[in-house]
């Protein structure tokens, strides 16, 4: 994994991913089970409003990396227990997080600026890079953390009286969780300018929020709504065609020319996958499709990936390390 800290967890390349009993297995600070193909990961600190910690956060990066590696996984639900808040953000209860990161668990004493990895930026990297469908039922208030670590998600879901903020300025601190990169793209620049720049609360239906929700509704119709839909899609939709899809739309090239290249590559490349198949038979037959692809196939495409990944792997270097690109 690319956290650094001391995680509980083990790697998850040796996990028997496809027997593996979410139920039975600890993750502390989370609840995880699957469910109809759905993997649903509960935030679990509704005493504390679902405040972010450093064992939440380790729990978080495990369970996705097993809902990308898990072939019975085809989307994940993620929302909070109670009904007050998904997620109040960091837990400074203990002092932690004053001379640190908002996730709560900043780089400590000794620890170089630049070998520091926010806790945040952690959780948000591992749903960037679940490459299943990830559907955030937001069932009540995100503050901090709880609204950043979410924007790489798919689809996110909120209650329509949740308040909503990122008040770091009023706490002295910064954006974090890659929040500077996913709020403009999602809400436009002024917007998220506005957001930030404020550290204002806000409701879903302001303005400002424009583009981020996908739906706002009544509290108790949240987490029904987000589970009805994840599950709706991962009967219908083919996990390859939505994780290029998601692919596509993150990690766009830096011209319209060399989009055309990668989605072209995309669509060549699908094209002689069986679930372009049975796509396309079960249209002609009139009938559901039955789509048995699995995200590993991707790795068989020669131009995939086709983006710089860059290693953010902690202490050992200060250095970002670029990986080239296949395209």
């Amino acid at each position: 994994m690319a956290v650094w800290t001391d995680s509980p967890h083990p790697d998850v390349s040796t996990v028997d991913v496809e027997n593996f009993d979410y139920e039975k297995y600890n993750f502390p600070e989370l609840i995880v089970k699957l469910e109809d193909n759905v993997l649903i990961i509960t935030l679990n600190r509704p005493k504390n409003y679902n405040a972010f910690n450093a064992p939440m956060c380790s729990s978080i990066v495990f369970a996705f990396e097993l809902a990308d590696a898990d072939p019975r996984v085809r989307a994940v639900v993620l929302t909070g227990a109670g009904d007050k808040a998904f997620c109040a953000g960091a837990d400074l209860s203990a002092g932690k997080g004053a001379k640190g990161d908002a996730s709560g668990f900043g780089a400590g004493p000794g620890v170089p600026t630049l070998n520091h990895r926010d806790g945040g930026g952690m959780a948000s990297g591992s749903i960037l890079r679940c490459r299943k469908l990830v559907i955030v039922a937001m069932n009540g208030s995100a503050v901090g953390v709880g609204l950043t670590m979410v924007l790489p998600a798919d689809i996110r879901i909120v209650s329509e009286t949740a308040k909503i903020a990122l008040p770091f300025t009023k706490r002295g601190i910064t954006l974090e969780a890659m929040s500077a990169y996913f709020l403009p793209r999602l809400v436009g620049h002024s917007n998220a300018l506005q957001i930030a720049m404020t550290g204002d609360t806000y409701l879903p239906t302001a303005d400002c929020m424009r583009g981020l929700f996908a739906a706002i509704l009544p509290q108790k119709e949240v987490f029904p709504h987000a589970l009805q839909l994840a599950k709706r899609l991962a009967a219908q939709n083919s996990v390859l065609s939505m994780a290029l899809n998601k692919a596509l739309l993150w990690r766009t090239p830096e011209s319209p020319e060399a989009t055309h290249l990668v989605d072209s590559a995309c669509i060549a490349g699908l094209s002689h996958a069986s679930d372009a198949t049975e796509g396309v038979r079960s249209f002609l037959e009139k009938r559901p499709p039955q789509f048995k692809g699995r995200v590993e196939e991707l790795e068989q495409l020669g131009f995939y990936p086709w983006w710089t990944q860059v290693d953010v792997s902690g202490r050992g270097s200060t250095k970002i390390v670029r990986r080239n690109a296949k395209l």
